[in-house]
């Protein structure tokens, strides 16, 4: 093995090690065998300024033992439960408290705001965010880990997250692929086994996923320890294998069939899913070999170092793809290109004041005020109106929590002090196993204080998993006190004492999540949570998976049903022919459109187009129509659409960016402004439609007039507007080849149709000098039959005697000679003369040009593009 190969190995480990410094273990790992990537927990952290020094520390002995990249050094600051950097950073909510609180922009907001102090305490790629969907509510790991139930939302906040932090500079991990929500078993005590086919987890579990990887772009994917029995074969020795080292999830499924092309990471192998049937040192050669790009042993010394050698040996003997194993190297040298430099990475001075600033906790604290739910309040005892003579009890469960989590030696004692600076006359207990026993004192202690109180607040953590926890709280409900229960985790706890009156989530015990929470108890703020999840027997409907099967669409046998699911859902805004929505489907760019149908009535309908712009190399996709009958809408229907027609695009390598909206012939340029139900839609799913707005113009030229100043500034300026003739054609296409080489294809197009009485052009200095001008006219009444320049002729809108012009465009050495506003007055007249009477320019941003010829905006469209990554 070649030195390069060699000291390669350490840039796909990422370790770990403890202490508060660098050890003896992690700067051997780094100085003697390259290791590239290092990852922190709670050991690790102290301080804001312990943590700026320890990843100062880290850097420079990476640079001083000659790395050509820094560190990665990554932690999973998921925010809630998960939460590394503790009191070092800003307390922030986590998944499932920003899915209570639904909104794209306040998840973005934390996002950016989490990776904003992560950059100034020196760590440089965040693990997260957690994409899986939680639909078991006795899962131990995920929780509220999770956004919630819903895949859609899982997906669109997971997108939201991904974008804020990526755009600041921090690397995101999606997680935990292909989803771990529907287990009962922590993987890090144990394997948990979903045993659902590829087909099931399309329909649930992968939906975020592809969500993310087809509109977000995240840096890295991490592999869980699951396993899926239906789709990973046993291993020789007959035991299952955890997809996190399966090629048949991370290359076959993820590289493959979903086409990713960033980096892919399994979990931790030291956890007991692997390392207890494997070996952490054997999983992390079986995670490259199963198309993993790194292998993450975070723990033990002796299980890195033994990780690096039989990486080395399998390369040596050949066990290891070379050429898999290089393409991994290049994948971690380009993201570390892209997101890290030395000057980063080592800076002259470490300046972390943004670090608990002003505007971060506000913005927290706002977040939490709206993430508070109320699920129960049927004896009306919320808010709490206390004299101060009335006692309250508070009681909380001192529990083991689940490695995954972070938790401070009294979790619940934040909780304990905002209740007291509320109401002073209160007694704090913390209890456990005993609490149960009737005969212990502590037991008899708790009675005690429950006969004292006028209210009990029980908070509860997990309570399905603890049995003490509802033993108590259904034994002080007997009672027939007042209690009210808040559940600090998993919304889950009220299904082992249903019979509670008054129950509120808060989804995380930190500081400012208890604030809240006793803000809303005392009626200072009004709870304004909705549940992200689904409480059996307790709230309403559970969410239904996709049921939906998208198939390509066949003009011989659904033209017929599409008009009409266009009639049904536009109609009434955009009534459009028969004919002109035949001509778009056939004669867009490779088309290939998809239809649902229940039983056999089309209910959805999504037309694509690809194009590819003169003298590009690539191919833009263009995603032009979904369409959703409004019996079958907020059913997942377009979900479907949309996410089947991303994949449909996206499996053309040659495509690198995909728009909303469709070129010539098309429908729309972009999303309609008067269809905010659609808009919605697609920021939903992760289309950043707030920035750019196009629009289409209109002008009666019922008494239009040439201005005179513009008649006699051509003459002055010596422009001559004509139509060209058939000898001149290669004049007009070597203008706009130069120029304008996009419009060449349209241009050509209409000449071809021998529409040359359309084609306009301004020459300087009269009719036989050069072309520095040129539009094309449409006329209604007039223009080629396949011609769709104006689609809009129904006579709620723009009627059959309407005309227009496109693609008007001057040389760039001639501008601001006014040729541009004489041209469209030119074309003005012409389309008067020939009995137009409302002429339309469409997909226009420069509108302020075109009003000194008197057009006015007519509709808008808002306009978004997703980059696919290389």
């Amino acid at each position: 093995m070649s030195p390069d190969s060699k000291s390669q190995v350490g840039q796909l480990l990422i370790a770990g090690f403890h202490g508060l410094t660098p050890d003896a273990d992690i700067t051997d790992l780094i100085q003697n065998h390259n290791l590239g990537s290092v990852i922190l927990f709670s050991r690790n952290i102290g301080s804001a300024e312990q943590l700026r020094k320890l990843t100062y520390d880290l850097q420079l002995i990476a640079k001083n033992a000659g790395h050509a990249r820094p560190l990665f050094i990554c932690a999973d600051q998921e925010n809630g439960v998960v939460q590394r950097l503790g009191e070092a950073g800003t307390f922030m909510p986590g998944n499932m408290a920003l899915g209570a609180v639904d909104s794209l922009e306040l998840t973005q907001r934390v996002a950016v705001a989490t990776a904003k102090e992560l950059l100034a305490l020196g760590v440089n790629w965040n693990l997260c965010p957690s994409l899986d969907v939680n639909n078991n509510p006795a899962n131990p790991v995920i929780g509220v880990r999770s956004f919630g139930e819903d895949p859609e939302k899982v997906g669109r906040l997971g997108c939201a997250a991904i974008r804020g932090q990526q755009s600041v500079g921090i690397p995101t991990s999606i997680k935990h692929f292909p989803g771990h929500g529907d287990t009962a078993t922590d993987s890090h005590l144990g394997l948990p086994v979903i045993a659902k086919s590829l087909e099931d987890l399309e329909k649930l579990e992968l939906i975020p996923f592809q969500q993310a990887i087809s509109s977000a772009n995240p840096a890295s994917v991490m592999i869980a320890h699951i396993s899926l029995p239906a789709i990973i074969a046993k291993s020789k020795s007959g035991s299952d294998l955890p997809a996190s080292i399966a090629r048949e999830v991370s290359h076959d499924l993820l590289r493959v069939k979903m086409g990713y092309k960033g980096l892919i990471v399994p979990d931790c192998l030291e956890m007991d899913a692997v390392d207890k049937t494997f070996g952490a040192g054997v999983g992390a050669l079986m995670s490259l070999k199963a198309g993993n790009d790194m292998a993450m042993v975070s723990h033990t010394y002796a299980k890195q170092k033994q990780a690096i050698q039989l990486i080395r040996g399998a390369l040596e003997s050949g066990d290891l793809d070379r050429v898999e194993f290089e393409a991994s190297v290049k994948r971690v040298n380009e993201l570390k290109d892209e997101y890290l430099s030395w000057d980063t990475a080592l800076p002259q001075t470490c300046d972390y004041k943004i670090v608990g600033c002003k505007e971060h906790v506000q913005m927290r604290d706002d977040v939490y005020d709206l993430s508070t739910t109320v699920v129960r309040n049927d004896g009306g005892l919320l808010p709490l109106a206390l004299q101060p003579t009335e006692r309250i009890l508070f009681l909380s469960p001192h529990i083991p929590f689940t490695k995954a989590i972070d938790v401070s030696s009294d979790p619940f004692l934040p909780f304990f002090n905002s209740l007291q600076k509320r109401h002073s006359n209160i007694k704090f207990i913390s209890f456990d196993g005993t609490a149960c026993d009737r005969t212990t004192p502590e037991s008899k202690a708790i009675d005690e204080e429950v006969e004292k109180a006028t209210v009990i607040i029980v908070s509860t953590a997990n309570a399905n998993l603890y049995d003490f926890q509802p033993t108590l709280v259904n034994r002080i409900i007997q009672t027939g006190k007042q209690v009210v229960c808040v559940a600090v985790i998993n919304p889950y706890d009220i299904m082992t004492f249903p019979d509670v009156q008054s129950y509120i989530v808060t989804y995380e015990y930190s500081p400012p999540a208890y604030e809240s929470a006793t803000k809303v108890l005392f009626g200072e703020i009004e709870a304004k949570g909705k549940l992200p999840v689904t409480i059996p027997g307790i709230t309403d409907v559970e969410y239904k998976s996709n049921k939906w099967t998208v198939e390509p669409y066949q003009s011989e046998h659904d033209f017929v049903q599409v008009v009409n699911l266009w009639d049904l859902t536009l109609g009434d805004k955009w009534p459009l022919s028969a004919g002109y929505i035949a001509h778009t489907l056939e004669n867009g760019p490779n088309p290939g459109h998809f239809v649902v149908r229940e039983d056999r009535t089309i209910v959805g309908f999504a037309a694509t187009f690809q194009s590819q712009p003169d003298r590009s190399k690539t191919q833009t996709g263009h995603l032009a129509l979904v369409l959703v009958s409004p019996t079958k809408q907020r059913q997942r229907v377009g979900s479907a659409l949309h996410d089947h027609a991303m994949e449909h695009l996206r499996s053309n390598k040659a495509i690198k960016s995909i728009q909303l909206g469709s070129t010539y012939p098309r429908f729309f340029c972009g999303v309609p402004e008067n269809l905010g139900g659609a808009i919605r839609f697609f920021q939903h799913r992760s289309w950043d439609l707030g920035n750019k707005s196009v629009f289409d113009l209109t002008q009666d030229l019922t008494n239009y007039e040439t201005p005179g100043y513009v008649t006699s500034h051509m003459q002055k300026e010596g422009i001559w507007f004509g139509r060209i003739k058939p000898s001149e054609l290669w004049e007009l296409y070597a203008f706009e080849d130069k120029y304008f080489p996009y419009w060449l294809g349209t241009y050509q197009h209409h000449a071809n149709l021998g529409d040359f009485q359309d084609l306009i052009v301004g020459r300087d200095g009269g009719p036989e000098g050069p072309i520095i001008a040129a539009t094309i006219l449409y006329t209604a009444n007039a223009s080629h039959e396949l011609r769709s320049d104006v689609p809009w002729q129904h006579e709620s809108l723009l009627n059959t005697d309407c005309g227009g012009m496109s693609c008007v465009g001057v040389a760039a050495e001639q501008r601001g000679r006014g040729i541009g506003v004489g041209m469209v007055a030119y074309a003005n007249s012409v389309l008067k003369r020939r009995g137009v009477r409302i002429s339309y320019v469409d997909w226009v941003d420069l509108v302020g040009f075109y009003r000194k010829t008197g057009y006015e905006t007519w509709r808008g469209y808002k306009m978004s593009t997703h980059t696919i990554d290389a």
